[in-house]
């Protein structure tokens, strides 16, 4: 585990992150849950990436006038001990539910997909310690895991090619006959898809060099968006409007488009090779909460058994007996909006820091 702010993350590592811990899961549903707009939906990736880069910019500004400190200090330093806790207990709160939301989604689905005869108690526990082992590398091991995972999917989407091959190009022309509404909607429903760069906040200490930082969180943002464009625009010319609707997972639907004569279900290949990507998620998340029970619990000191604790309540969330409705709000429901405050929370901390920087020079004005 991370001991001090020792610089240890290069520019591949800052670039993965970004990339990995965004693409999670959010790749096997976004062509339904961004088909309100139609077959103009391969545009919608686009304007997200545009909005995630936008609001990069006050996050790597807030990094940089605290460069040696994660957000959990940062707002201790900016809100006072009391308000800054308080905070960092729900930024905890926030990556628990994280955690649990991305492993229950790929643990439902390996379950119906790839191992139905196997409920979902065997598979979460080999998938949580797995996780736990990358996690007490520290944020480097998560960051090399995120690269490996990278190089052994993304060959993946090669096999979109079959969609493109038998599907209809026409209905990838862009008519933006959808109302101004539909749009607004349909860029709310994709927004979880894009989250994830923002742990930057946390890990912003670690990074080697830091003034090129947004360059190259923004490289890993694009490559997610020249993914979900890939995938969305396959979808689009080869599904009709009425599956975009309902299908629920349309990647594992373009798979089954793939004709090859040494494998017969590519559709079980490939989401088991998606473990690796859902991985990469759930580990960096995991990360964040053991920081945060740092912060908490023993004033930034690494403790590795908050790990464990971390891991227990976020697998017990999804496993053990919470009601259904309850689930249903803490994993599908609010994480949007978790994402959302926590994606304007840097604007917040910058206004409060030059409020207070502004008061500091005119008392030393005036004295």
């Amino acid at each position: 585990m991370d001991r001090g702010n020792f610089k240890k993350l290069n520019k591949y590592h800052v670039i993965f992150l970004a990339q990995n811990i965004m693409i999670g899961i959010g790749l096997f549903t976004l062509p339904t849950d961004i088909s309100k707009v139609g077959y103009n939906q391969w545009l919608v990736p686009i304007f997200l990436g545009i909005l995630a880069n936008l609001s990069l910019i006050p996050i790597i500004f807030l990094c940089q006038k605290y460069p040696n400190d994660t957000l959990f200090k940062m707002n201790e330093n900016i809100l006072g001990s009391f308000i800054g806790k308080g905070l960092n207990t729900l930024l905890l709160i926030y990556a628990v539910v994280q955690i649990s939301s991305v492993s229950e989604t790929y643990l439902k689905l390996v379950q119906t997909i790839t191992l139905p005869h196997f409920t979902m108690l065997e598979t979460s526990i080999v998938f949580f310690i797995v996780m736990i082992n990358i996690v007490l590398g520290g944020i480097k091991s998560i960051a090399r895991f995120c690269m490996f995972a990278f190089f052994f999917t993304s060959w993946l989407v090669y096999y979109t090619r079959w969609a493109f091959q038998g599907g209809n190009w026409l209905h990838a022309v862009p008519t933006f006959e959808v109302p101004l509404q539909d749009w607004l909607i349909t860029l709310h429903s994709g927004a979880i898809s894009m989250f994830g760069y923002g742990l930057i906040l946390f890990y912003y200490p670690y990074i080697k060099d830091q003034r090129k930082a947004f360059l190259h969180t923004s490289i890993g943002i694009w490559i997610v968006v020249l993914f979900y464009v890939i995938v969305t625009l396959a979808s689009v010319v080869y599904f009709s409007q009425w599956q975009l609707d309902h299908l629920k997972y349309p990647v594992l639907n373009l798979f089954q488009a793939v004709q090859l004569a040494f494998v017969e279900r590519i559709e079980n290949f490939g989401t088991t090779l998606w473990v690796f990507l859902v991985l990469s998620t759930a580990s960096a998340y995991a990360w964040v909460a053991k920081k945060g029970m740092d912060a908490l619990l023993t004033k930034h000191k690494n403790r590795n058994r908050h790990l464990y604790f971390v891991a227990i309540v976020s697998w017990f969330l999804f496993i053990g007996p919470v009601p259904y409705q309850v689930q249903v709000l803490l994993l599908d429901k609010w994480p949007v909006y978790y994402g959302y405050v926590f994606l304007s929370l840097p604007l917040i901390l910058l206004l409060i820091h030059s409020i207070r920087e502004r008061r500091k020079n005119g008392y030393e004005r005036q004295a």
